[in-house]
């Protein structure tokens, strides 16, 4: 079967996992997916002409049952996501998180945390061709309490925050308040931190929408046994502190750890459905 445009993958690569699907972790560094894929066992390298090499195998849970997973890079920012989201959603793609950098907003989450979104602020325009400004970007809370379990078993509890983050699509601009609008931007940031979000990055919300417009035809009562959607997304980020020292690289290490645990802990979760 002919894969999909860009990732260059099919419905048979996404398999899996007794119909829920591999479980995928979407990094927007290509090292980063590289690093996850590190702890696959039985691993699949298969390479992308546009650098979003896909990375499958397995994870296995404490019992030993294996729970099949893939890696690939979303690239940066939310139109790349778009397109690297869409493509493995139009594939089958049930269980996506997205393994990712932020810097931290909140003066209590300092460089070194680890950051569990529950929502994010839509500071970004690529969102908006699919729903109206005021529809919310959020996590499945199915989706959250699977990453905090990770963060416990992983022993990272301690050193993760969960909340709200802010998504942006200006990285220089809004972030480094760089150019003629830099109070405005600065300005804005620290509205953000006295609303208490938590951290900035460039690719959940997004993440967020499209996996809640995927899951609209899929609603059902509590009563059903079923309350989660069809689709559920997470993120999980490492907050920075400055590029390349060790600080990031533990952080960077401790998302993945906390990523890798929320995984077998959501197929726990499905399993038990």
């Amino acid at each position: 079967m002919s894969g999909m445009y860009h990732i260059g993958l099919g419905p048979e690569h996404l398999a899996g996992n007794g119909g829920v699907g591999r479980y995928v972790f979407l990094p927007g560094d290509r090292s980063r997916a590289e690093r996850i894929a590190d702890r696959f066992e039985d691993r699949q390298h298969i390479v992308n002409p546009r650098g979003h090499d896909s990375h499958l195998g397995i994870v296995r849970a404490s019992d030993g049952s294996p729970v099949e997973v893939l890696a690939i890079s979303s690239g940066m920012g939310p139109a790349s996501v778009e397109i690297i989201a869409t493509e493995l959603l139009d594939c089958g793609a049930k269980r996506l998180v997205r393994v990712g950098s932020s810097a931290g907003v909140h003066p209590a989450v300092e460089p070194g945390s680890v950051v569990i979104l529950t929502g994010a602020v839509r500071d970004e325009s690529t969102s908006d061709r699919w729903t109206p400004r005021e529809y919310p970007a959020i996590s499945d809370p199915q989706a959250v309490a699977a990453m905090m379990q990770g963060a416990q078993d992983a022993g990272l509890a301690s050193r993760c925050f969960t909340g709200i983050g802010h998504s942006k699509n200006s990285l220089f601009g809004r972030e480094f308040a760089r150019g003629p609008l830099t109070q405005e931007n600065e300005q804005y940031l620290a509205a953000l931190a006295a609303s208490g979000v938590l951290a900035t990055e460039m690719e959940a919300s997004l993440l967020f929408v499209l996996a809640s417009v995927a899951s609209a035809q899929s609603v059902q009562p509590i009563s059903a046994g079923n309350g989660s959607a069809s689709v559920q997304a997470a993120c999980v980020l490492a907050v920075y502190g400055e590029a390349g020292s060790e600080v990031s690289r533990q952080a960077d290490q401790d998302a993945i750890s906390v990523a890798c645990a929320g995984v077998l802990a959501w197929a726990c979760q499905d399993a038990q459905r």
